[in-house]
């Protein structure tokens, strides 16, 4: 088995205010700790925004990049770019408020497999956060860049959409872990909150099994608003669950038409 580099890569934002930006380093501070115990020896190529007199700990052995502000979409493009530029293979991607739930063990084994499947890829969850700590391999990464989809003008989650792509396209490639994951951060009385710390924390098989539960409930004629979230009518809408979508009028044949052109689907 060939053993193939890898580098963990950091999408970071420091806000001007002083006290959230005292509490968004102790977090980026905190997952650097963090991947010392885990990922030990793993580089590190950071996307380093608004870090003005922030300077990174003489312990970190990273790549930084430094800007003002390119935004949540264009930070995840250029992070692609800074991997597809280096001579690294696999790419594992987190942000900079990522709480890692691990083991040196189980962390060993994620980094195997990704040198059994190197053209492969594996997101820890599937759901809103499913770029913290996913693996993106080189292979991948060639030939799908992230979707062009920006969250901050309510356009869908790019993360979300992407995901659910590759696993469409490309299942073959797929592989799964167990024993790593990253948890939420929550605590309300920071000023500073995660930008996934409201998320659920599920995986692939719990999202599927609850759109198809979803699904059979308007197959029988319920179709109570209650019980459907907005997040799961987007899921339905923008995944490989389109044609449900088309099937039950949350979307147009037209819109179903563009979706499938757009992704080449």
């Amino acid at each position: 088995m060939n053993k193939l580099n890898k580098v963990i890569g950091i999408v970071s934002w420091l806000p001007d205010n002083e006290e959230a930006r005292t509490q968004r380093i102790d977090r980026l501070e905190r997952l650097f700790k963090q991947l010392d115990i885990y990922f030990k020896g793993i580089p590190i190529i950071i996307i380093a925004q608004n870090w003005k007199d922030y300077k990174l700990p003489d312990s970190i052995n990273a790549n930084v990049f430094y800007y003002s502000k390119l935004g949540i979409l264009k930070a995840r493009k250029t992070l692609r770019e800074k991997f597809l530029e280096s001579n690294y293979d696999y790419l594992i991607m987190c942000d900079d408020d990522c709480i890692i739930e691990s083991t040196v063990e189980a962390t060993t084994n994620y980094l195997d497999e990704m040198d059994n499947h190197p053209n492969g890829f594996c997101f820890i969850q599937y759901e809103n956060a499913q770029l913290n700590l996913c693996a993106i391999s080189r292979y991948i990464y060639e030939k799908e860049p992230m979707v062009d989809i920006d969250p901050q003008k309510n356009e869908g989650f790019e993360d979300l959409i992407w995901s659910c792509l590759l696993h469409y396209k490309y299942p073959e490639l797929e592989f799964h872990i167990t024993n790593v994951k990253h948890i939420q951060f929550n605590n309300p009385n920071e000023s500073a909150p995660s930008t996934w710390a409201n998320d659920e924390i599920r995986n692939w098989d719990m999202m599927l099994k609850r759109s198809n539960r979803y699904i059979e409930e308007f197959k029988k004629g319920n179709y109570s608003i209650n019980i459907f979230t907005p997040i799961t009518k987007e899921v339905l809408r923008k995944n490989d669950w389109y044609e449900k979508a088309l099937w039950h009028g949350w979307c147009t044949r037209e819109e179903y038409d563009e979706f499938k052109k757009k992704y080449g689907l």
